[in-house]
């Protein structure tokens, strides 16, 4: 396999390489389908006085481009898990936007 350019983003997003796919929904509506990004669900300890507990904090990030018109509260399936949207999504001033996640357990 030839050495990617990681210059060109669509090549690191690829689903081939580093990157899931992810489908929004709002209302039970498509509202972007096949969304390529990066997964990622770091486990954080959380202390509260003498208590640690771990905190699962989920999240994607792709495109801004792709994922603008989401908003809070979006449903988002990757890989087969369901998540809600915490927050609209968060440029990070690079054209790309992170999504903070949350289990969709309804």
């Amino acid at each position: 396999m030839a050495a990617r350019n990681w210059e060109n983003i669509a090549d690191f997003l690829d689903p081939q390489e580093f990157g899931d796919l992810a489908t929004f929904t709002r209302k039970g509506v498509v509202i972007a389908r096949d969304v390529p990004g990066i997964f990622d669900d770091p486990t954080l300890s959380a202390e509260s006085g003498e208590y640690i507990a771990n905190v699962s904090q989920p999240r994607f990030t792709a495109e801004l481009a792709r994922v603008a018109h989401l908003k809070k509260n979006d449903e988002c399936t990757i890989a087969g898990d369901a998540f809600m949207l915490d927050h609209d999504p968060q440029s990070d001033g690079t054209g790309m936007a992170i999504l903070s996640l949350s289990r969709d357990y309804g």
